[in-house]
């Protein structure tokens, strides 16, 4: 069958239009899918269009359709939708969406990051762990909220997980927990510290920043965390700020090392240099004495250990002496017997006067020695000579009398009898005072007149 030139033309114009219909629709973002719409809110788009792509993980899987604002006082958003092309891909819930830039002028594009699986390190202070699925909490606000689970655990070395998480562990083995965070909004800083908790439902992971940083609870709509671009602009403000504080950080830097003390500085690095050789020469000399010391120093060393080992010896005998079982026994009789002694003549000395005994007695030997020492070295006549050393040595006899008295108490029978005894041998040394006084008066007469 022969067409017709009109035909021709009609399913030309057709396909054409069908053309320039699909073209509109690319331009403006419009997919040919039946997949569900996706709406998000950002505060900025940085210029994003529609039809622009949307990526997972570095693949192609839908794009922009349309890119709204809305103005409603002071929550004024920009509203963007867009489509995934491929149904067999799934968005979990809490992905971040950020708007990413291929190169510094490029293309952009919306990129969905799933919600990547973080570890946490904690002490293995028992078996009692945590199982996969377990819940994670954190602190936000005022309130612990579950916003997690645990994927996966693994026991390890200390000395085998990161140095900078080492010093929060200290025992010899730790656990390695991976856990997966599916609250929409909250993003949690790069390093977190843990620990196991009992919960309601079990054992559960309670993290935490390392510097306990307060987090605020994530207030939103959207079932997925929406991260806000930064313009350029933005970018250099915050470079400029950066270099704003560097520059004044210069200043003060420039205004404290002045030149007055960076010669202080110099001075003391010098001081220190010199101080440095002073000790190192010290150090020198120090060695060297004791290097010829140390035969001395082993000599000491030597005399050391025998006057150690002596002392060893003579511990070792008086703990012999103290172990024997009649020495304790035979020392507590003679305390005793002393303690009898002293209790059975105390009431016996106190019937004398005991000082003016001593001094009597003190003074009668005083003058016997004065008129011997006279005696021979002044006269040469042997009759008086004589006869003063028959009377001092009459005296000496009393005195030795006084002796046997005193002797007598030392082996006391009866107390009465020693009583008496006591108190005439007072008298007596009293008398004899008396008696020496007088003949040494009457010799210094006799000396003055020869």
């Amino acid at each position: 069958m022969k067409l017709s030139s009109s035909f021709k033309v009609g399913i030309l114009s057709l396909i054409a239009l069908l053309i320039f219909f699909c073209t509109v629709l690319w331009v403006k973002g419009r997919a040919f899918s039946s997949a569900k719409r996706i709406e998000v809110q950002f505060k900025d788009v940085n210029g994003m269009r529609p039809g622009s792509a949307v990526q997972m993980m570095g693949m192609r899987v839908g794009q922009v359709e349309e890119i709204k604002p809305v103005i409603n006082g002071e929550s004024s958003y920009v509203l963007l939708k867009f489509v995934i092309t491929n149904p067999d891909i799934k968005i979990p819930k809490a992905s971040m969406i950020s708007i990413q830039q291929s190169g510094l002028i490029g293309e952009q594009f919306l990129e969905i990051t799933p919600p990547k699986v973080r570890n946490v390190y904690i002490p293995v202070y028992s078996r009692e762990g945590l199982y996969n699925g377990a819940e994670v909490e954190i602190k936000l606000d005022d309130k612990y909220y579950n916003v997690g689970s645990v994927k996966r655990t693994q026991i390890m070395a200390t000395s085998t997980i990161p140095e900078n998480m080492q010093q929060y562990i200290k025992t010899p083995y730790a656990y390695k927990l991976g856990y997966v965070i599916n609250l929409p909004g909250l993003i949690l800083p790069e390093f977190m510290v843990g620990e196991i908790v009992k919960g309601e439902n079990g054992s559960k992971l309670r993290i935490a920043p390392l510097d306990n940083t307060a987090i605020p609870y994530p207030h939103q709509t959207s079932i997925y965390t929406v991260v806000e671009p930064m313009r350029i602009s933005d970018f250099l403000d915050l470079q400029y700020q950066a270099a704003a504080s560097l520059t004044e950080t210069n200043k003060k830097i420039n205004d404290l090392l002045d030149d007055s003390l960076i010669t202080d500085l110099k001075q003391s690095i010098y001081n220190i240099k010199k101080l440095t050789a002073q000790a190192t020469t010290t150090l020198a000399k120090a060695e060297k004495l004791i290097d010829e010391s140390r035969a001395d120093l082993e000599s000491i060393m030597v005399q050391a250990n025998r006057v150690s080992d002596e002392f060893c010896k003579l511990s070792g005998n008086i703990n012999g002496i103290i172990g024997d079982p009649q020495f304790k026994p035979t020392l507590m009789a003679t305390a005793k017997s002393i303690n009898n002694l002293c209790d059975e003549l105390t009431p016996i000395l106190g019937a004398v006067d005991a000082k003016k005994f001593a001094e009597d007695l003190n003074a009668t030997m005083s003058n016997i020695t004065e008129i011997t020492t006279a005696v021979n070295s002044m006269t040469k006549d042997e009759k008086l000579k004589s006869q003063l050393t028959t009377t001092l040595d009459n005296l000496n006899k009393a005195l030795y009398n006084v002796s046997l008295t005193l002797e007598a108490v030392n082996n006391p029978k009866d107390a009465s009898n020693i009583k008496c005894i006591m108190q005439d041998a007072a008298v007596t040394v009293h008398n004899l005072r008396k008696f020496s006084d007088k003949l040494n008066k009457r010799f210094l007469l006799f000396r003055l007149m020869f």
